[in-house]
């Protein structure tokens, strides 16, 4: 028999606590559970993140928002339904006029200073034009001032995509130069469990396939931006977005967003269930993390029920409480001990028959039920661990995953 190709091959790493990268907390006050994915099909993970689930490499993790200092709530756009804003039409029609010619920033300090043109603009945004088109109108076109080529690849490793990550790091983020390195970046943003998978009526010039993208912004031939985006049976999910710094007056990370939104239109056109956009997190206190609601209509998931709400209506909850369950927003129905993650089971209540859906990797071509090892009679620590990571991952997924 040949070696056997799991879809969706996981290690089950448990709980952790650490410093809060958005308040930057003295102590280790976020928490999560993680998973090592060795493997993972586009349409498992599609399942995960609708459970509250996020990747960092191949690191896949949940947070337990009734602990952490700083709540994080799966946020998602109806990319079907986006009205452009005001504010963000001024985005996109100030970074469609630069390249056009007809806009510059002030040469030392970057404000938005006007410059009167010399004819009228020919790429502001067009009210009867459809996003995808007012953002297209200004690619590799000859007679403007700036040549925009944007390249959507299957993500990998370049130095050059290396060197525009360490500028961003260093100089957004205030990272140590020394502390940047390639191995970070590979770990973090390049490698991914996601397999490529093809998929018919997709126009292959603008994805052709699930799984894992880095999308370029070439700039007169200069690498200025990259957006780090899965593209899932439901959703076009937003990873990381990294700019130049030389290039920040342009306003990218919004300008980015409506660009991924306009991906995620133009994917639905090939296949009606992927029309959502998923930008990661919403922290409702943290400025850098809470300006992702003003673009609608989004909704939040409720960490218990798994459903999805109005931001709008999550809003005026979370202005009166750091966490809220939104299917019960009064707080009333839902215990939390230091145990039970929201929305996960109560480990007490995980049976024997549960665990025999546990299917564990014992050679390359064979898994079989984890009650079937030695290993679950004879040690309670790999027992613990075991019935852990049913109670968190949830009965309706464990059957598609193998455990090594």
């Amino acid at each position: 028999m040949g070696k056997q190709q799991w879809t969706s091959l996981v290690s089950p790493v448990g709980r952790n606590n650490h410093e809060c990268g958005y308040c930057h907390s003295d102590d280790d006050t976020s928490y999560t559970y993680g998973l090592w994915t060795h493997s993972l099909a586009c349409a498992d993970y599609q399942a995960f993140i609708d459970r509250g689930w996020r990747r960092s490499g191949k690191y896949l993790y949940k947070p337990d928002l009734s602990k952490s200092c700083c709540p994080q709530y799966t946020i998602r756009l109806d990319a079907s339904k986006f009205k452009v804003s005001k504010s963000q039409r001024k985005v996109l029609s100030k970074f469609n006029r630069y390249i056009e010619g007809t806009w510059e920033p002030h040469a030392e300090d970057h404000p938005m200073k006007e410059k009167k043109p010399s004819h009228p603009s020919k790429v502001n945004p067009d009210s009867n034009k459809s996003l995808s088109e007012n953002i297209h109108i200004v690619e590799d076109k000859d007679g403007f001032k700036h040549k925009l080529q944007i390249v959507l690849e299957h993500s990998s490793y370049t130095d050059e995509k290396f060197e525009l990550f360490r500028a961003y790091q260093v100089h957004v983020h205030k990272d140590e130069y020394s502390e940047v390195s390639s191995k970070s970046f590979k770990r973090f943003l390049v490698d991914t469990p996601l397999k490529p998978e093809s998929v018919s009526g997709i126009d292959r010039s603008v994805a052709g396939a699930y799984g894992s993208f880095h999308q370029k912004y070439i700039l007169d031939g200069k690498l200025i931006a990259m957006a780090v985006l899965d593209i899932l049976p439901k959703c076009v999910s937003s990873v990381y977005f990294m700019y130049h710094p030389d290039y920040g007056f342009l306003g990218l990370g919004k300008y980015s967003a409506l660009r991924e939104i306009g991906l995620a239109q133009e994917l639905s056109q090939a296949s009606s269930d992927l029309h959502w956009y998923y930008m990661g997190y919403y922290i409702h206190s943290c400025p850098k993390m809470n300006y992702k609601g003003s673009y609608q209509p989004s909704d939040l998931l409720d960490p218990e029920t798994y459903k999805w709400y109005p931001i709008e209506d999550c809003k005026k909850w979370l202005d009166k409480n750091k966490f809220v369950c939104f299917s019960k927003p009064e707080g009333e129905g839902y215990q939390y001990d230091d145990d039970r993650i929201p929305g996960t089971l109560d480990i007490s209540k995980v049976t024997p028959m549960d665990a025999t859906k546990v299917r564990v990797k014992i050679s390359d071509d064979e898994a079989v039920p984890v009650t079937a090892l030695v290993g679950w009679y004879s040690s309670e620590d790999f027992q613990a661990l075991i019935l852990e990571y049913i109670a968190i991952v949830g009965k309706e997924l464990i059957p598609r995953l193998v455990v090594t």
